[in-house]
């Protein structure tokens, strides 16, 4: 413990100042003089000295190239290539899901993003390279979602006409489906008349992208697609008399009301291989 200047009862200094040394010694000096220092103590190396926090850059030129281009052009670029894998690869699991897994598939995905978000700001102390393992494991999973269901998502348009083979002969009778405009997802009717023999099914197109493909497993492989710059297509069944379904394959679409019936009645072709046509249909 140091004591400084001790006044007496009177109001005046003191003869003596006590100053602690290193080695416990206690020094004196004279209150009217210069304090005299303890023992080892008072060296300049006895003090922490400041250290400057921000050190400018060695290569100002190649820091300012490099936040102020590289970086400015990276960021962008990496932003949207993030985008677009996730973006494709997702679509392909929500595609290959069908109507009802792409749903459930939705939902599980919202609610794993806004648990993760809600955990994240329960933690706010977690460190960067954390953060930055879980969004790699994020994008892991996505990828190899996206790779193992690239086949299921794949358009069956092509390989499903080619794996059915249309009936021979003219068509007695056709039907024509249009896929509506608008927001409503829905065929212009909810059952179309024809008759019995080979028909001719003319698909047109409302707005948007549609299939047309028939419940029954008597035609698997039957699909006419309209979409974008092709706004009709056609092709031929051999129909008996019964009542057959026709929707869209679109994911959702179905669901939505984009289902019809085709009611075949008994009736002989006509004289000479005549083609009737049928486009309208009950209500």
């Amino acid at each position: 413990m140091t004591t400084t200047d001790i006044e007496n009862a009177d109001g005046e200094s003191g003869g003596e100042v006590e100053l602690a040394g290193s080695g416990g010694e206690v020094e004196r000096a004279d209150s009217g003089g210069a304090l005299v220092p303890a023992a080892g103590g008072g060296g300049d190396d006895d003090f922490t000295k400041p250290t400057t926090l921000f050190e400018p850059s060695e290569t100002p030129r190649s820091e300012a190239i490099r936040t102020r281009v590289i970086l400015p052009i990276l960021l962008p670029i990496v932003s949207a290539a993030t985008i677009f894998f996730y973006v494709i690869n997702l679509s392909r699991v929500l595609l290959a899901g069908g109507e009802w897994g792409s749903l459930v598939i939705a939902s599980i995905l919202v609610l794993a993003i806004l648990g993760t978000i809600a955990w994240i700001s329960a933690h706010p102390d977690l460190r960067t390279g954390t953060l930055a393992v879980m969004v790699a494991v994020l994008f892991l999973f996505i990828g190899a979602a996206g790779l193992t269901t690239l086949g299921p998502s794949e358009n069956k348009t092509a390989s499903s006409a080619s794996g059915y083979k249309q009936p021979t002969g003219a068509p007695v009778a056709s039907v024509e489906v249009v896929a509506q405009p608008g927001a409503a997802l829905s065929f212009n009717a909810t059952n179309y008349d024809t008759q019995a023999g080979v028909n001719e099914i003319k698909y047109v197109l409302g707005n948007g992208t549609h299939t047309l493909v028939f419940v029954q497993q008597e035609f698997s492989g039957f699909e006419l697609a309209v979409g974008g710059s092709k706004t009709t297509s056609t092709g031929k069944v051999d129909l008996k008399p019964g009542t057959y379904t026709i929707y869209c394959t679109i994911p959702g679409h179905r669901a939505a009301g984009m289902q019809a019936t085709i009611t075949v009645a008994a009736g002989a072709a006509p004289a000479g291989g005549e083609s009737t046509t049928t486009t309208t249909a009950a209500k």
